[in-house]
């Protein structure tokens, strides 16, 4: 059992240097805590990467979940990077609550600015014992980097952070109910990752939404945010909230005059108007570059190729994900045994394929050309149920 809240991380070895510098920030701040590092690229403990030793932080492999190895690569056969990543979130909290009371999820390119005081009576405190933090709390100015709108897509809540206590297992449940196969990054669908379901989920399982503008501060609402320097370090010069956890979402730590790499245009204009904003980049990017170098050049992402060293495709990877779904067994394409089953599978996966990119393609008509999909309706209600049949699943989702 650990005395205060226990910290965690989800990433592929490609994000180490950022979680090292996280972990770094929180033993800081909260010494005597605990940062555990999931490595979803790692099936077995003995597959972990080589690290600098920080202080307070565990490096661990998918083992951790809780769940048998051949689920794990289903997961990795089934979903991108950052889909497997976030889909197994659920998974690591119910595992961590078995030895905290409380435990606090950050993004690896979150960074530990002052000490979290706030956070765990605000948890303490909370209905459903969950605590999100809202991408915004103010209407957005017109030109701003997102929008409201924008929102309607990713989701409330920012799921770089969130807290959960011994409370939350019946959510904890349910998030992985949806996650194990529908945790995409599919806007037709309505779906963004992790993000959309926990608008739901934050309803039914009566969540908090933690107001303090410290914590999750990044630039899409720099504009509620400003962050200004004090004598007692980091502040939200809007209302004096202290600056706890800043997400430095898409930062290349090469390039720290641009506060993003995700705009469409530069950002640096943000730092050249923000010194303090400027001064912390400054000091998170020399961590990880620091961090970069101890760990020399790191094995790629393995999920992304067969034992083959084909490419996934992303059709390919629905298709498994969806015989899964449906009680089948397809073969690994990571499992050098099973390389010549998973090429008869692949290929005899072909039509499935092609089906799926004819649901995409139907799904976009329907949704970019909405009066020509209805004329064609009306003119062939024969031809369009049965083509709603074939490509429209039972919960209304397409493809």
């Amino acid at each position: 059992m650990t005395a205060g809240p226990l910290y965690c991380t989800i990433l592929a070895r490609n994000y180490l240097a950022k979680a090292l510098a996280l972990g770094d920030s929180v033993h800081r701040h909260h010494p005597g805590s605990r940062l555990v590092v999931l490595l979803i690229d790692a099936l077995d403990d003995d597959q972990l990467p080589d690290a600098p030793e920080v202080a307070g932080v565990t490096l661990v492999s998918t083992k951790a979940l809780g769940i048998p190895d051949r689920d794990v690569l289903a997961l990795a056969a089934g979903y991108d990077l950052v889909e497997f990543a976030t889909s197994v979130k659920p998974l690591l909290l119910r595992e961590l609550l078995r030895e905290s009371e409380q435990v606090v999820y950050l993004d690896p390119d979150t960074y530990v600015v002052a000490p979290m005081v706030e956070l765990p009576p605000a948890l303490a405190s909370s209905d459903g014992g969950i605590l999100l933090t809202p991408h915004f709390q103010e209407p957005v100015p017109a030109g701003e980097f997102l929008s409201e709108g924008h929102l309607l897509t990713v989701g409330v809540h920012n799921l770089g952070f969130c807290a959960v206590d011994r409370r939350a297992g019946e959510f904890l449940d349910w998030w992985w109910s949806h996650l194990e196969g529908e945790c995409l990054h599919e806007p037709l669908s309505g779906l963004f990752v992790d993000q959309k379901w926990v608008d739901l989920g934050s309803t039914l399982f009566r969540a908090a939404t933690f107001r303090h503008y410290g914590y999750n501060v990044g630039v899409g609402n720099l504009f509620e945010r400003p962050i200004a320097k004090d004598v007692d370090g980091y502040v939200v010069a809007s209302n004096g909230d202290r600056l706890r956890l800043y997400h430095f979402h898409a930062f290349d730590a090469s390039r720290p005059d641009e506060l993003t790499t995700r705009a469409n245009e530069s950002t640096a204009h943000l730092l050249e108007e923000n010194p303090a904003l400027d001064e912390l980049c400054k000091e998170y990017a020399d961590m990880v570059l620091d961090f970069e170098a101890a760990l020399g050049e790191l094995a790629g992402y393995p999920y992304w190729t067969d034992t083959t060293g084909r490419r996934i495709a992303r059709q390919m990877r629905r298709v498994h994900r969806q015989q899964r779904a449906a009680g089948l067994q397809p073969p690994s394409p990571f499992v050098p045994a099973e390389a010549e089953a998973y090429e008869a599978w692949r290929k005899s996966s072909r039509k499935q394929v092609l089906r799926g990119l004819v649901g995409d393609a139907a799904k976009s008509v329907r949704v970019t050309l909405p009066d020509e999909y209805e004329r064609l309706k009306t003119r062939f209600p024969g031809v369009a149920s049965k083509f709603t049949g074939r490509f429209v699943d039972r919960g209304g989702m397409w493809g």
